[in-house]
C-alpha cells in the first residue's frame, strides 16, 4: 500500500530531522539548495509475445528483458527524461522497478492528473510508466524545486516483421526484356530492351514516393549487355557484345570509356577502384588500363556464368569484400559462389576463394530462377523464382546469409515473410528483379507489378539528442 505524503508537511519537518540526526551537539547540519535528478535506470521489463504453434494455433507468452539495454537520457535544460532507443513493441509498462538517483526529496504523479496528490518516491516500489510521470525534486531547504517529465518510448510496430506495399502496375515495364534493377541518384531504375532493340530502355521511380514511373530510350547503348550493368563511384558501366565498356552519369546518355577493348569480355562486378569482367570463364580486372587476369584458388571451370550476381560491401572490421554468385549450368540445383576480401591497398594481391560444395551442407544457396542477391540487414539476401530442386516456389521465401554467403537460411522470426499477393504475382511472372534503396526498402518488380517492403526495425530511428 503506497503511502501518500504531502510535500509541504515533509519539507517543514526536514530541518528538525536533519538536526536530530547529527552525531553530537557541536556538529551543524548545512542545508543545500540542490534539487536535481542525475540518473534513471529501468529494471526488468516484461513483454507479451505472440506466435503460432506447429499446428498453426495462436500462442501467447511473456518474456523478460533488462531495462539496462535502454539507457535513459536526462535533459537538464528541458527537464525531460526519456529513452532514445525505443523499447520493443508490447512491452508492459504498468509495473516497472525504476532506480532514480537524485539530490533532495523526490515525489511523483501522473502528468495526465495535474490535480492528483504527489507521492513520495520509494525505490522499492514499482512505477506505472504506461503514461508520462512528473518527477518533482525539492531542495533540503524547501526553497527550490524542479519538475521533470519522465516518458518511455516504445515501438508501435513489430521490429521483426515486414510491411509490404504494392505500388501498383506500370505500363512502361510491359514488353521489357533482359531486365536489371538498380538504385541510382535517388531513383529506382529498371533497364531492359523492347521489341528486340539494341538500345536499352530505362524506367525510373523516385525512392520516397508512390509517383509515376517514367520511361526513356537510352542513347549510346548499341550492343550493350544489360546483365553487365555495374555501379562504381558516381557512374554506371556496361559492357557491349563487341568487348567495349561504356559509361553514364545519368543512366540515359552513354559514351565510350578509356577501358581497352577485350573481345568476349562481360562485366560482372565492380569495387571502389576496379571493374571486373569474365572472358572464357577467366576473371579479369581493370582500372582503365590493361585488363589483368585475377588469381583464383581453384579451377576457373567452376566460375558461374548464368544468372550472375555480384555484391561489393565493407565488413564490420573495415575489410572490403566482393562476392560472385550464380549458376554454372541451367540444371544446377545450387548456386556457385566465389569471393575475395582485402584490406586497403591490397585488392590486386588477394586471390578469389571458391566456396567448395559440401554434400552434407544443408544451407547452400539454391538455384532460384531470376536469381537476385542483394546486401541487406547486415548480410546478404537471395530471392527469385522457382528453384530447380523444387523446394521453393517463386518468392515463397527470401533467404538470408549472415556469414558472407556460406550458409543461407530462412529468417528465424519470420522477419521477411513475403506478402501472399506478391507470391501470387511472382508465380505468374516471367521476370523478377529486385534492388535495395538507401532507406533499406527492398523493391521487387514482377513483370509490370511493383512492390516495396522493409523489415520494420531497419526503419527505426534513434533520437539524436
Amino acid at each position: 500500500m503506497k503511502k501518500y505524503i504531502y510535500p509541504l508537511l515533509v519539507l517543514l519537518m526536514l530541518p528538525a530531522m536533519l538536526i536530530t540526526s547529527c552525531k553530537d551537539d557541536d556538529d551543524t547540519a548545512e542545508l543545500t539548495e540542490d534539487c536535481y535528478i542525475s540518473g534513471v535506470t529501468l529494471g526488468s521489463l516484461y513483454r507479451t509475445m505472440y506466435l503460432k504453434t506447429s499446428k498453426g494455433q495462436d500462442s501467447i507468452y511473456t518474456t523478460t528483458f533488462s531495462g539496462n539495454y535502454f539507457p535513459m537520457t536526462i535533459d537538464q535544460r528541458q527537464l525531460t527524461i526519456e529513452n532514445l532507443d525505443s523499447l520493443p513493441i508490447r512491452t508492459r509498462l504498468e509495473r516497472v522497478k525504476t532506480a532514480i538517483t537524485f539530490q533532495g526529496a523526490l515525489y511523483w504523479r501522473k502528468v495526465n492528473n495535474p490535480n492528483g496528490e504527489w507521492v513520495s518516491y520509494n525505490g522499492e516500489d514499482s512505477l506505472d510508466l504506461s503514461t508520462p510521470l512528473h518527477l518533482r525534486v525539492f531542495s533540503q531547504t524547501g526553497n527550490s524545486n524542479r519538475i521533470y517529465t519522465l516518458s518511455l518510448n516504445t515501438h508501435k510496430q513489430n521490429g521483426d516483421s515486414t510491411v509490404w506495399n504494392q505500388l501498383g502496375e506500370t505500363d512502361v515495364l510491359n514488353g521489357m526484356a533482359e531486365r536489371k534493377m538498380t538504385t541510382w541518384n535517388g531513383q529506382v531504375t529498371v533497364f531492359g530492351k523492347k521489341s528486340g532493340s539494341d538500345l536499352l530502355t530505362c524506367a525510373q521511380h523516385p525512392f520516397g514516393t508512390i509517383g509515376t514511373w517514367t520511361s526513356a530510350t537510352t542513347t549510346g547503348t548499341t550492343n550493350a549487355t544489360i546483365a553487365s550493368l555495374q555501379k562504381m563511384g558516381n557512374k554506371l558501366y556496361l559492357s557491349t557484345t563487341d568487348g567495349n565498356i561504356i559509361e553514364s552519369s545519368d543512366a540515359l546518355t552513354w559514351s565510350a570509356t578509356s577501358y581497352p577493348t577485350m573481345t568476349g569480355l562481360t562485366l560482372v562486378a565492380a569495387s571502389d577502384e576496379y571493374l571486373y569482367g569474365l572472358c572464357d570463364k577467366k576473371l579479369y580486372r581493370s582500372n582503365g588500363s590493361a585488363w589483368e587476369e585475377e588469381k583464383l584458388d581453384d579451377s576457373s571451370d567452376n566460375m558461374p556464368t548464368i544468372s550472375l550476381n555480384s555484391v561489393f560491401y565493407t565488413m564490420n572490421d573495415g575489410m572490403k569484400r566482393l562476392l560472385l554468385i550464380g549458376l554454372c549450368n541451367t540444371t544446377d540445383k545450387k548456386a556457385t559462389i566465389w569471393a575475395k576480401g582485402w584490406s586497403t591497398g591490397e585488392e590486386t594481391m588477394e586471390k578469389w576463394m571458391y566456396y567448395t560444395p559440401n554434400a552434407t551442407d544443408r544451407y547452400r544457396c539454391p538455384a532460384f530462377a531470376n536469381l537476385c542477391v542483394l546486401p541487406y540487414d547486415g548480410g546478404l539476401q537471395a530471392l527469385g523464382g522457382k528453384t530447380t530442386d523444387g523446394k521453393y516456389t517463386a518468392l515463397s521465401t527470401i533467404l538470408h546469409s549472415s556469414d558472407h554467403g556460406i550458409s543461407w537460411k530462412d529468417y528465424e522470426n519470420g522477419d521477411m515473410n513475403v506478402d501472399t499477393e506478391l507470391q501470387t504475382a511472382a508465380r505468374a511472372a516471367q521476370y523478377i528483379v529486385a534492388t535495395v534503396d538507401d532507406e533499406q526498402f527492398l523493391w521487387i518488380a514482377t513483370d509490370n507489378k511493383i512492390w516495396r517492403g522493409r523489415i520494420n526495425r531497419l526503419g527505426f530511428k534513434k533520437s539524436d539528442k
